[in-house]
């Protein structure tokens, strides 16, 4: 125990010195002022700053009433004991009324030791008291601050359900004031839907003495709103849950961002369709319910056929445009239970659930192409695709949702192989097949940077003199394992990933190089040379020839590019600007296989188009199927009519060159003269052409 200090009120000195002497033998430490008069009494109360006053009752210039009502004034927790003679129990009383903790009698000086020890302990508590009531007042008033500033709604309801407590964010939130929650219940307050939830609620909280939080979404006022609601039950002074407290938040903002994050992970951005992601999902739960139930269903693979060419003529906008519209026209054709998706960029999945019979899956197959066969209208431009449509079935296609998408994949390859435009079931060697192409396009990467491509010439006939009048190019890849590689196998490639574009200008650079050779060595001839439709979509496809020309130092007249209806048509507007700058140029323009495409009569006579070519499937039976003969004939006469000379292809027979002779053809190509032939071969057929017969 440190040293006590205490403050003595006494005039007799002596009597002081017993009282010391007295707590001294009780081993209590002191150190002690002694006082007469009030003045002194009133310094050493400020600067002594005594732990306890022992005062005598009666002093000759003071009283131990006036020291008591002084020391409760000044210092009020400072405990009090009188220590004198003899003065009447009424008077000892009235001591202990006024404040004073213990009358003790000088007589009975033993007693004293246990009564200051008493009296600092009641210190002591009382002093651990205050301040435990301070820290109290100082929790309940930072409570009542934080609960008010607190952004979410807090209510205390009482064992009546009826609301004891509601903080300021209930007030605002709600719009209801504070007079009108304070002492109603639930019930009054909102609709009998919110009721039953939060009476369930408080019900389970009671019961199981634990919180209990839940998210409800809730409409107040006409506002509908997620709140995340927790309720804990409250104890009362006996200890029982007879209180609940609820803390509701607004998450409307929260759940809105989680849901649009969710949906950004399940849903095409573009389109708003299933993505990848939820078509995986759906797959799976589809293989889930097809073996519960033995049910079949099917995946349907969907690439549009030539979609860069769209992206490159008329810009990725109308690209995307063309995908959002071609999303909703699938929609339109399948069943709520159905799921089409978005899985790339002109690619689309559709899970089609629960198809008894491969010819159900055929309908809606045809329903698809039919009307994904209606022109679009993108950027007041009529446009027309088709699309490969490749099908696998569980559970004949696939054991799991992986091997049914790669299956269904491997079907839309066969369908593009076969021509496009069409649709095909998944067969098991599909996937050899599949793995064949995918080596096939690794090798073509490399083809042009190894020199294994190199160009053919077939010769192209005056049937007028019986001369060499020009020759077209013809690309062959001489692949160090499969040897020579026909262009029908490659080109195709080529278009889907792209080579078409470098490997386009390789065979354009080539070809005028051994041309300005041929002219070099007296040899005046065109030569003509296939564009592709991505080159034709290509916006530097103008300049690309310049530099070419330029580079090689040929001629422009002497350079002929063959075209397609299907290229044309696919952008008519476009494709006449790109068409007439270059025919300004000089170079000469053929339309390649006419008739086998769109019916372009309409747009033939806008084209700069200084050749038509007879496609062979015309010539093949012309001496002796009467339609392909008429048709022949036709398109000469067509072709004459406007000014634009006629060449035929794929020439094999004395009787369909007389044909072409008597109809008045200007021009042939074909194996009855000359195969394709490397370059030297070439050289050697024009230089023999130009020696005079001996």
């Amino acid at each position: 125990m440190q040293s006590l200090r205490i403050l003595l009120v006494e005039d007799n000195p002596a009597d002081a010195e017993l009282t010391l002497r007295e707590l001294k033998r009780s081993e209590i430490k002191c150190e002690a002022r002694r006082v007469e008069t009030e003045s002194d009494f009133r310094i050493q109360l400020d600067q002594f700053d005594p732990d306890i006053i022992l005062s005598d009752f009666s002093l000759p210039s003071f009283d131990g009433l006036s020291a008591l009502h002084i020391a409760r004034k000044e210092k009020p927790d400072i405990p009090f004991i009188f220590v004198s003679g003899t003065i009447g129990e009424e008077t000892a009383i009235e001591s202990l009324k006024q404040g004073a903790v213990d009358y003790i009698i000088k007589s009975n000086l033993s007693r004293l030791p246990s009564a200051v020890r008493s009296a600092l302990e009641r210190v002591e508590e009382k002093t651990a008291h205050k301040r435990i009531q301070k820290d109290l007042d100082k929790s309940t008033r930072l409570f009542r601050v934080f609960m008010e500033n607190l952004p979410a709604i807090a209510f205390i309801k009482d064992a009546n359900a009826k609301y004891i407590f509601a903080n300021r964010s209930a007030t605002e939130k709600l719009n209801i004031p504070y007079e009108e929650i304070i002492g109603c219940n639930t019930a009054k307050l909102f609709p009998q839907e919110v009721v039953n939830k939060f009476d369930e609620m408080d019900q389970q909280a009671l019961e199981s003495g634990t919180s209990v939080q839940k998210i409800h979404q809730i409409t107040h006022h006409n506002k509908e709103a997620y709140w995340m609601i927790t309720t804990f039950p409250l104890e009362d002074d006996e200890g029982k849950f007879n209180h609940v407290g609820v803390i509701a938040v607004d998450i409307t903002e929260q759940r809105k961002a989680e849901e649009a994050l969710e949906h950004q992970a399940n849903y095409d951005m573009l389109t708003g369709l299933a993505n990848r992601n939820l078509l995986k999902e759906r797959i799976k739960q589809a293989f889930h319910d097809g073996r519960r139930h033995a049910w079949v269903f099917t995946v349907a693979f969907i690439d549009i056929d030539n979609f860069k060419r769209v992206n490159d003529s008329l810009g990725h906008t109308a690209g995307d445009e063309l995908i959002k519209m071609l999303g909703q026209r699938l929609l339109m054709c399948v069943r709520d239970t159905d799921t089409v998706s978005r899985v790339g960029g002109d690619e689309f999945v559709v899970l089609l659930n629960s198809q008894s019979h491969e010819e159900n899956t055929q309908v809606v197959v045809q329903r698809f192409r039919n009307e994904l066969l209606q022109p679009f209208l993108i950027s007041d431009k009529q446009l027309t695709i088709t699309c490969s449509i490749g099908l696998a079935s569980f559970p004949r296609d696939g054991e799991t949702p992986e091997i049914l998408l790669s299956n269904a994949d491997s079907a839309m390859y066969r369908a593009k192989a076969n021509g496009r435009n069409n649709f095909q079931f998944y067969a098991k060697e599909m996937n050899a097949e599949l793995g064949s192409h995918l080596a096939l396009e690794q090798d073509l990467w490399h083809a042009l940077s190894k020199n294994e491509l190199l160009l053919h010439y077939q010769p192209q006939i005056d049937l007028a003199t019986g001369q060499i009048i020009g020759m077209e190019a013809l690309i062959r890849w001489e692949h160090p394992k499969l040897g020579l590689i026909s262009p029908l196998r490659f080109i195709p490639i080529a278009e889907e990933n792209g080579l078409i574009i470098p490997i386009g200008k390789w065979v354009l650079e080539t070809a005028c190089r051994n041309n300005c050779q041929l002219q070099k060595e007296g040899s005046s001839i065109r030569v003509a040379i296939n564009l592709s439709a991505r080159q034709l979509g290509q916006k530097d496809l103008l300049n690309t020839v310049k530099e070419i020309l330029l580079h090689t130092g040929m001629s422009p007249e002497y350079l002929e590019l063959e075209i397609t209806e299907s290229m044309i048509m696919h952008n008519v507007e476009e494709a006449i600007n790109i068409l007439c700058k270059i025919h300004d140029l000089g170079i000469q323009l053929s339309l390649d296989d006419f008739g086998t495409g769109y019916s372009s009569l309409a747009y033939l006579k806008r084209f700069p188009i200084n050749r038509l070519k007879i496609d062979k499937s015309f010539i093949r039976d012309i001496a002796t199927d009467p339609n392909d003969a008429i048709i022949s004939r036709s398109i000469i006469t067509l072709a004459h009519s406007l000014q634009v000379q006629v060449i035929a292809e794929g020439v094999e027979t004395a009787e369909q060159l007389a044909f072409l002779k008597d109809n008045g053809c200007n021009e042939v190509q074909g194996y009855y003269f000359s195969k394709p032939v490397p370059f030297e071969q070439i050289q050697l057929l024009l230089d023999k052409e130009r020696k005079p017969i001996s």
